[in-house]
Parts: structure tokens; C-alpha cells; sequence
């Protein structure tokens, strides 16, 4: 019985020859092929406000910088997030806020985020749950001033009103590459922002600040005359992650259709099992469905009959609010929502490399009992 993994690295072989040529060029830091890229995405995206970085966590530590986090300011976050999500705010000196989510979603909604607001929060950050958007517009009027971030790292591909999750409300969003996403750069991410103003400032701060047009004169010397007025930082993505993203993007609509289609499969088929509760999602919204998430009863017994069946499975992340390295941030409250999804949420395999039977195989085993 042929094991099948909960995460798979898509790599098709044409990108052998492209990458060739990229590192014979010379040229392998930012340069043509992450412009090349960056119109491939515009395209994809529906928007032409975006900018390739070197991770999702680039991504949102521009966001948080560009919404004005400084030290000691508060960022609204869900524990259940990926450190990618998480880190950030700690690397700026800032303070998560950890807000309580919906069980029924394992995100936060208007009323949790609303009990956390202070004086001192600069931004929230809503994350979309394997591939699940939010409303995130409904957050807003629940933190006046305070800048909206949706983290869909695992959401390219995603919809919500019928328009893709980079066009859904936020003020940033910010999507990964990384190696077992939909599509990959081995690292990288993409940033969207909501006008031309903050995708200038976006572009200066991912390299040092440097305004790109007037840094080097024509002869190729630095020029003397060009003022770096806001300290950046080192986040471009470079000509070789380009590269295998270029390739990837002629695949990426084939991709997110498989993903989708094996979430509809399982939407059909664990409905109504006993002990499984599926999510709730946003009406109008199509998940990427990065995984298939729901919640479980008795989950370690399942995941021990998955194992035994050679399915991957697992819970997405453990709730950030209780590692060590955040022990300093606000949590003064009770999180019951975290406490139930965290308890039994769980993600089974739905990417582009399962197999009719496959899937059929992962349904079966779940319908059986545990």
C-alpha cells in the first residue's frame, strides 16, 4: 500500500532548462526574471499592486512596517497561526494580541477581534485557515485606524465574492511560495497592497530603502544624489526563485482546480460522519483548499488508524500563544474557541497529486470509524 503525504513539492521538468539559463546569465539576483514573474502574478492576481519578496514572512514584516508597528505597538492575531504569521511581529518588537476564533472556522471573527482593541493596536492580521478567506472587510469597523493584513499563504488561488482573495478588502495580503504551497519558489511570497503609494514604499523597503530608479546613474556608479529617506530591509526575491516560479505559473489555474475538486470530493463524502464536524466558510467564498481541515472527536485515534493506513495527517499548527518566546504577550482572557479547534482540528491530504483512488482510500478509512 503506496503511502500518501499530506504535502507534495510540484516541480515540472521544463524548469531544468530555465534555471540553466538563469545561472549561466550571471545575473541570479533580483533582476528580469522576478519582473517577469511579478506580471505573471499581476495577471493571475487580478491587481497590478504587488511586489515578489523572499518569503511570506518578508511579506508581513512590510505589511506590519508599512502600518506603522513600531516597538510596543499591538498587533491582533490568532494563536492559531503559523510562526511565519507570528514572527514577524515579535521580530519589529511589537506585542501579539492573542484573539479568540470561531470553532466553526478556527478564525477570528468582528466580535473577537473587537474585545482585544486598544489605544496601542497598529494592526490586525486575519489567517486564512489552510486555504479558507475571511470576510475580512467585517474586521474593519472593529478596529478603527488599525491596519487590516490577511495572511492567505495557503489561499493562492482562493475566491470570495467571486474575485480573488488579493482583491477581498485587505489592506495587505500577503502569499507564500515555500515548497509545499500550490505553487513554489523553493522560498518566496508575493505581497498585494491596496494602491500605488503603498506598493512604491513596499518596493524601497524590500531593499534597504533604495529608490531603484534615481540609486545608480546611468553608467552604472551609485549615485551620490539619491537620499534614502526610510531604512529597509533585505527581502527581494531573487532570479533563480523567480525562475521556478515563472514555470509553476503556467500550471497554477490546473493546480488550484485539483485542489479544489478533492475539497468538494471530501465535502460530499465526510458530511454527516459521526464524530466529524466539517467547517463552516464564508458564504460566496471557494477555499484553495491547501488542506482539508475539519474537526474530530477522539483525534489521536484517528490520526493512529490514518498512520496505520499510510495517510499523512496532522494538525496545521500548534496555538503560538504558548511558546516561550511569546510568554510576554497580553492574553488576559480565556481563548474557548482556540481551545476546542485546537483540541480537534485536524488536516487530511488534498493537493494536486492525489489519485481518484486516493482519495476514495483517505474517505473510506475516515467512514469506517476509529
Amino acid at each position: 500500500m503506496s503511502a500518501i503525504p499530506l504535502f507534495k513539492v510540484h516541480m515540472p521538468e521544463a524548469v531544468n532548462e530555465a534555471l540553466r539559463r538563469t545561472l549561466a546569465s550571471g545575473h541570479i539576483a533580483q533582476g528580469a526574471q522576478v519582473a517577469e514573474f511579478e506580471a505573471g502574478l499581476r495577471q493571475f492576481a487580478g491587481t497590478p499592486e504587488l511586489c515578489a519578496v523572499s518569503d511570506a514572512s518578508a511579506g508581513l514584516t512590510l505589511a506590519l512596517f508599512l502600518s506603522g508597528v513600531r516597538p510596543g505597538d499591538e498587533v491582533i492575531v490568532s494563536p492559531l497561526s503559523c510562526l511565519a504569521t507570528t514572527m514577524p511581529i515579535a521580530n519589529l518588537f511589537a506585542t501579539p494580541v492573542w484573539c479568540d476564533v470561531d470553532p466553526e472556522t478556527g478564525m477570528p471573527g468582528p466580535d473577537h477581534v473587537l474585545r482585544r482593541v486598544t489605544e496601542r493596536t497598529r494592526a490586525v492580521i486575519a489567517y486564512y485557515w489552510s486555504g479558507t478567506p475571511v470576510e475580512v472587510e467585517l474586521l474593519r469597523p472593529s478596529a478603527p485606524g488599525a491596519s487590516l493584513i490577511a495572511d492567505a499563504s495557503e489561499a493562492f488561488g482562493a475566491e470570495l465574492g467571486g474575485r480573488s482573495v488579493a482583491l477581498a478588502g485587505a489592506d495587505f495580503t500577503v502569499f507564500s511560495f515555500s515548497a509545499v504551497r500550490h505553487i513554489t519558489t523553493g522560498e518566496g511570497g508575493m505581497l498585494v497592497v491596496r494602491d500605488r503609494d503603498a506598493l512604491e514604499r513596499a518596493v524601497c523597503a524590500r531593499r534597504y530603502g533604495i529608490d531603484q530608479p534615481t540609486f545608480r546613474l546611468p553608467n552604472g556608479d551609485l549615485n551620490p544624489h539619491s537620499d534614502i529617506l526610510v531604512p529597509g530591509f533585505n527581502f527581494s526575491m531573487n532570479n533563480i526563485a523567480a525562475t521556478l516560479g515563472i514555470a509553476q505559473l503556467g500550471y497554477a489555474t490546473q493546480l488550484v482546480r485539483r485542489y479544489r475538486d478533492n475539497g468538494a470530493y471530501f465535502d460530499r463524502v465526510l458530511d454527516g460522519i459521526p464524530g466529524i464536524r466539517l467547517l463552516r466558510r464564508p458564504a460566496k467564498s471557494i477555499s484553495a483548499h491547501w488542506t482539508y481541515s475539519f474537526r474530530v472527536e477522539r483525534r489521536a485515534e484517528l490520526l493512529t488508524k490514518l498512520y496505520e493506513h499510510r495517510i499523512s495527517a496532522q494538525r496545521l499548527h500548534l496555538r503560538n500563544d504558548l511558546y516561550g518566546c511569546f510568554a510576554g504577550a497580553r492574553s488576559p482572557d480565556a481563548l474557548p474557541g482556540v481551545d476546542v479547534f485546537d483540541r480537534e482540528n485536524l488536516s487530511i491530504p488534498c493537493g494536486w497529486w492525489l489519485t481518484t483512488e486516493d482519495r476514495e482510500r483517505i474517505a473510506a478509512c475516515i467512514r469506517s470509524g476509529w
